[in-house]
């Protein structure tokens, strides 16, 4: 089993120097009334950790609930997709927060942000780095399990929620593996309350016993696990199909004639999202929010 280290991240001089962008739009971020979790600067264009991180290292941008402030009732972590740049991230998680918070979510937000521009988009190799930003992804998910280990240890009765944005989904789905597979986490049997996949970037099988990994780890972590799909998203069609050879599951939803665990839902969105990649939270807010309040229920 996987055995979390119970810390924060770690003040390294590497650490500190690469969080000064963060630090510097803070301001910003707390203002438009979400807070920030980082691992930006961790991760190079290779996909391999910079000298003075650690896979499980983040940073904060001072005001994250639990970590920084006082604990709250509810707590959702959104997580962006690919070739998104810091303030592109900032973007993403400022439409989530409004957009739920519109649709009447009363918790607090806070934005996962990851080195997903790192790959070189020009690399004729790598599918224009998506293949090294997959790889990325996917070691983020260690951060992203520590901080929700981290969150739940001291924040034990607060509701946990993440929802994720195309390749963020990659981060969510290895975030969940990693805390099935940890003693520490299974010890006092933490879950997420609900996980939302907008889009996911991610082979349709991922949710099936097909991957029983990732079958047995939304089984296991989550109250309730949704996914949001639309059969147009021309960016899943266009650029996933291509690179992979494989259906996204936030274009198909889960393959056909496979099974998924009891707490799968999923939701074909195509009248409200279309080809547009983009407009998961903006058309979805009231459902993800409706699921959010009902999350017992679709266990």
């Amino acid at each position: 089993m996987t055995r979390f280290t119970r810390r924060r991240y770690l003040k390294s001089t590497a650490a500190t120097t690469a969080g000064i962008g963060l630090l510097g739009t803070s301001g910003l971020a707390s203002a438009h009334g979400y807070s920030v979790i980082s691992t930006r600067g961790h991760y190079n264009g290779d996909g391999d950790l910079n000298s003075g991180y650690s896979k499980f290292d983040y940073e904060t941008n001072g005001t994250v609930p639990g970590e920084d402030t006082a604990c709250t009732d509810e707590l959702t972590i959104h997580v962006h997709g690919y070739d998104n740049d810091e303030q592109g991230a900032l973007n993403n998680f400022d439409e989530a927060y409004h957009n739920l918070t519109g649709a009447g979510y009363g918790g607090e937000v806070v934005g996962f942000s990851w080195d997903s521009n790192a790959p070189s988009k020009y690399d004729p190799t790598d599918w224009g780095g998506f293949g090294t930003g997959q790889e990325i992804a996917q070691k983020n998910g260690y951060a992203l399990a520590q901080f929700a280990l981290n969150y739940k240890t001291w924040c034990p009765n607060s509701d946990l929620r993440v929802t994720c944005h195309s390749l963020g989904a990659q981060v969510v789905l290895n975030a969940l593996r990693i805390l099935d597979r940890s003693a520490d986490w299974d010890d006092p049997y933490y879950r997420l309350s609900s996980v939302h996949f907008l889009g996911a970037a991610q082979d349709n099988e991922a949710p099936t016993k097909e991957w029983s990994e990732t079958y047995y780890a939304i089984l296991n972590e989550t109250v309730a696990t949704f996914n949001y799909h639309s059969d147009d998203d021309s960016t899943l069609q266009n650029l996933y199909w291509p690179r992979e050879f494989d259906r996204a599951l936030g274009e198909t939803g889960y393959e056909d004639g496979n099974e998924v665990p009891s707490n799968y839902n999923e939701y074909d969105v195509t009248s409200q999202v279309g080809s547009n990649h983009s407009g998961y939270m903006a058309n979805c807010a009231d459902e993800i929010v409706y699921h959010m309040a009902n999350d017992s229920s679709y266990s």
